[in-house]
């Protein structure tokens, strides 16, 4: 099961990022985690195979920037490659006023999307009804700012370090920014530095670098057991992993966990509606079987399969 992380390039579309890495591995079948305009740059995880499986399981990971706005302009895409639609003097701000307003964005905001994005109306990406000319409807969503720490102001130029929840907008927030400074604002660089916690700068790769490997024992591949290290872990037997391979629910016991002193209330994600606890199941050469619930039923554990790597 291959896992991938790309340092992707300015000028690439995601997708530019998928077709090359499906050229490389000879791989029908890839999917990446949260999209990058071709603008922006940094940690791009890509999953090959039956590992694209496990994307929906990270969908809601928080994501880390970095992002340089411009104070004074207004674009129609809130970013570098839009259109100039408001210009405004700034000789009046400080770095104090810009590190101020910054600052009240953090928390639970309501953000506005932009017009130039791919979220559709009755079906149709936005972006292609703003590039028409057409008016396209505000549509707002909620979205929260964990943290926010204006690394540098050196204007008109603000350098912004966010830590912020899925589906944010950096560029929509450089235009927010500019509105409540009343100057206007663009993002003219953006930079992912990290998905979650198990995606990061420092464990990526430049398609460049990924160009010069020849064998596939030189990719440094992320082991989708510690993306899933926060499940509990089941060791199945070779009788369990045929079974659970076939769909099968089976019966497991203590000695089957992986660490054996570790009670079933520590370390466990707990599904409080089915009371189930979310396990992993790995063969005896940790290889994934499988992601599910053990349930209980008459005093005794099962392990009922919802995912299964065969």
């Amino acid at each position: 099961m291959r896992i991938i992380n790309i340092n992707k390039a300015q000028g690439w579309t995601s997708f530019d990022v998928v077709r090359f890495i499906k050229r490389k591995f000879d791989e029908k079948k890839v999917g990446h985690l949260g999209t990058l305009d071709p603008m922006a740059t940094g940690v791009l995880p890509v999953f090959l195979g039956q590992a694209t499986r496990l994307i929906p399981l990270f969908n809601d990971t928080d994501k880390t920037y970095r992002a340089l706005c411009k104070l004074g302009e207004s674009t129609d895409t809130f970013d570098a490659e839009g259109r100039v639609t408001e210009s405004h003097n700034i000789g009046d701000l400080n770095s104090e006023q810009v590190t101020k307003a910054v600052y009240t964005f953090l928390g639970t905001q309501k953000q506005q999307v932009p017009a130039y994005s791919a979220s559709k109306i009755k079906g149709i990406p936005s972006y292609k009804l703003a590039r028409q000319g057409l008016k396209v409807p505000a549509k707002t969503r909620s979205v929260i700012f964990h943290e926010l720490d204006v690394e540098a102001v050196d204007l008109p130029f603000v350098k912004i370090r966010i830590h912020c929840s899925k589906g944010t907008y950096i560029r929509a927030l450089a235009n927010d920014l500019g509105q409540k400074l009343k100057v206007g604002a663009h993002l003219t660089s953006l930079d992912r530095l990290a998905c979650g916690k198990w995606f990061k700068s420092g464990n990526s790769i430049s398609i460049e670098k990924l160009e010069e490997t020849v064998t596939e024992n030189n990719v440094p591949w992320i082991s989708p057991l510690e993306l899933l290290d926060h499940l509990n872990t089941i060791v199945g037997s070779a009788e369990m992993v045929v079974s659970i391979k076939q769909g099968r629910s089976v019966e497991f016991f203590q000695q089957n966990w992986t660490d054996s002193g570790v009670k079933l209330t520590e370390n466990c994600v707990i599904e409080s509606e089915t009371n189930s606890v979310k396990t992993k199941v790995v063969d005896s050469c940790q290889n994934l079987v499988a992601i599910g619930h053990i349930m209980w039923e008459n005093e005794a554990s099962f392990f009922h399969p919802i995912k299964v790597f065969v």
